[in-house]
């Protein structure tokens, strides 16, 4: 009888121990789920923060390379014009 007290409370023990051990791996699985759930949250706003930023430069650029053309434009116009009328004035 007293064997068989002490290897029932051993298995107790040991059983115990067991369902401890399997709680926390529990929790600790549901905060690195809810972990990887933030860091995914947080690359997709990165993502799209970099679009729309992206988006934007490609925009701008395109406006100050269009002003540039005007600008060139404008300037080899007039040299142009310049040049033709000092050579109808010879």
């Amino acid at each position: 009888m007293e064997l068989n007290s002490f290897v029932l409370g051993m298995l107790t023990i040991v059983g115990i121990t067991l369902v401890i051990l399997v709680v926390v791996g529990m929790v600790k699985i549901s905060k690195q789920k809810d972990q990887i759930t933030e860091l995914w949250n947080g690359l997709n706003n990165v993502h799209s923060n970099t679009d729309q930023w992206v988006s934007k430069l490609e925009e701008t650029m395109g406006r100050n390379m269009d002003e540039l053309k005007r600008e060139y434009s404008s300037y080899v116009d007039s040299r142009f014009d310049k040049l033709q009328s000092k050579l109808n004035d010879k």
